[in-house]
């Protein structure tokens, strides 16, 4: 009999980079996601449900993320980056034809590269988006939304920001997927309540949920832990085994940490076990992973080679592992409050694959260890809060994100704190325009959406996070820069449609070329709320 369920959520973003930058930084992030994520992840669910074995995952693909993959440009660059990687290995088998074990790993990485392009192009005739919608019409995953461009919604100061990153992000699901999400990804999970400033009320950010009709969402455990209850439906008090409702309806679900931190912890999470695969050390010609992690506390020149059957081994291990430990937290919970829990076990999307190279496989185990086990079940969030809702509690959070301190530090610090200022004076800006249009300018209203669409890649968190991390400093400054230029000049032409030396027609193109997404996108969305 089961004694309670398995939540997993995959958070699946990339920053809109089509056609600004390849690598380090640029397209090369989607394509490697592509083809180390999204297409096994795909497979692996479609095999699976040829086996008769269903999964319940929620799967978010950001509104941004999906408008790339949507993008026939895009397809080709995924195509040809898989290409490129075939040549590659096929070149390292010639390279290493006196060395067994570096050619025996080349041709397991051909291997997969063109098994990875036939299912790209032969099965899923290049469209992830509609396979990805395959999968939740056919009852394996539940598809949620995120802020349309993985904006940092409490530090937005007009609401018109907000609104429109909810709204918009609501609008495209729908356009992909066939109907409305209902549970979001607030971006970095981060959570700010109603606030009372300087005689003002602001609404809080699930009010907004609520306004665009989305019913759930997620918040760090502490988002939970350190909440205040404010009507009390059960004798469970604050955990995160189980779901909440907020003042506005909305239901919330908090991280849980025993889970989580088999994957995300640097001591005992399972991607550094020593025999799974090197993610930062590549070949010097080919730039193929020939490495296992080793010993994490060994340089570079102590690496050894990567062993294909030992690393499936562990992922068998760490699979029966991870089913215990959820069994375990299940228990505990059925046994003391006589409820089905849920483990709420949410991480980045691509995680599994890309940088844990056995984590698509690793998933799989645990989908099949799931079908066979009696006591651990899968189920959507939605089923969950279906069946649970009228006996969630009432609380009313703090602010907290899932980033380093729990607050909003990462995204708002001494050092970077500057692009705030240019983000909220921008919305300011595009309200007052829109407060003064002529909507039967058709040369005005074509210049106020792509204004809208490079403020909205603007409010991104992923320029504030890369400012902060270092990875991709100087890409990510470069990007915010360049969009908050071009919004620039789109504003200074819509505020005088009629002066045409403000904007050429060939600049309004260039931009609609690289920034082109949201076609569909409603620019009442950003007027003032």
């Amino acid at each position: 009999m089961t004694i309670g369920y398995f939540g997993l959520v995959l958070h699946g973003h990339m920053p809109w980079c089509k056609k600004s930058g390849v690598w380090p930084a640029g397209i090369q992030w989607l394509t490697e996601a592509a083809l180390e994520t999204y297409i096994p992840m795909i497979s692996v669910l479609r095999d699976l449900k040829g086996k008769g074995v269903k999964t319940a995952i929620t799967i978010n693909i950001t509104p941004i993320l999906a408008e790339m993959l949507a993008d026939d440009h895009v397809k080709d660059q995924i195509g040809g980056y898989i290409e490129d990687l075939i040549h590659r290995a096929k070149s390292d088998i010639k390279r290493f034809e006196n060395n067994s074990q570096r050619q025996d790993i080349a041709r397991f990485h051909l291997n997969n590269f063109e098994q990875m392009l036939d299912l790209f192009y032969h099965d899923f005739y290049r469209d992830l988006l509609g396979t990805f919608k395959w999968l939740q019409d056919e009852g394996m995953i539940e598809l949620i939304t995120c802020a349309a461009t993985h904006g940092f919604l409490p530090l937005l100061e007009s609401d018109s920001g907000i609104f429109s990153q909810v709204q918009l992000a609501v609008d495209t699901h729908k356009k992909c997927f066939g109907k409305a999400p209902r549970g979001i990804w607030i971006p970095e999970c981060a959570y700010r309540p109603k606030e009372y400033k300087d005689g003002k009320v602001r609404e809080s950010i699930d009010y907004w949920l609520h306004n665009s009709g989305i019913e759930y969402f997620f918040v760090d455990s502490h988002g939970i832990l350190d909440a205040e209850i404010i009507e009390s439906k059960n004798d469970i008090g604050l955990n995160t085994n189980f779901g909440y409702n907020l003042e506005t309806g909305v239901s919330v679900f908090g991280r849980n940490q025993n889970s989580s931190r088999q994957v995300w912890d640097p001591r005992i999470g399972y991607p550094g076990d020593g025999y799974y695969r090197e993610f930062h050390m590549k070949d010097h010609q080919s730039g193929l992973h020939y490495w296992r992690i080793t010993d994490k506390t060994l340089g570079k020149e102590a690496k050894e080679f990567y062993d294909i059957k030992m690393a499936q081994e562990r992922v068998q291990s760490h699979s029966e592992h991870f089913i215990s430990v959820l069994e375990n937290e299940l228990k505990n919970f059925n046994e003391k409050y006589n409820k089905k829990g849920i483990v709420v076990s949410p991480y980045d999307f691509e995680l599994y694959g890309h940088w844990w190279m056995e984590g698509i496989n690793w998933l799989k185990a645990v989908f099949e260890l799931i079908d066979k086990n009696p006591n651990v079940d899968m189920i959507t969030f939605s089923d969950y809060i279906s069946q649970n809702k009228k006996s969630f509690s009432t609380i009313r959070m703090k602010q907290s994100s899932w980033g380093e301190g729990g607050q909003f530090q990462v995204w708002k610090n001494p050092e970077h704190g500057w692009i705030w200022p240019y983000i909220n004076g921008a919305m300011k800006e595009l309200e007052g325009v829109l407060d003064n249009r002529d909507k039967s300018s058709v040369w005005q209203e074509r210049v106020l959406k792509q204004a809208a669409r490079e403020l909205s890649l603007m409010l991104g968190s992923d320029w504030s996070f890369l400012l902060y991390t270092k990875q991709a400093k100087e890409y990510a400054n470069q990007r915010f820069h360049l969009h908050h230029q071009r919004f620039n000049k789109l504003v200074w032409a819509a505020k005088n449609p009629e002066d045409k030396q403000r904007l050429s027609e060939k600049d309004l193109e260039q931009m609609e070329d690289i920034d082109s997404c949201f076609q569909e996108l409603n620019v009442d969305y950003f007027k003032k709320r």
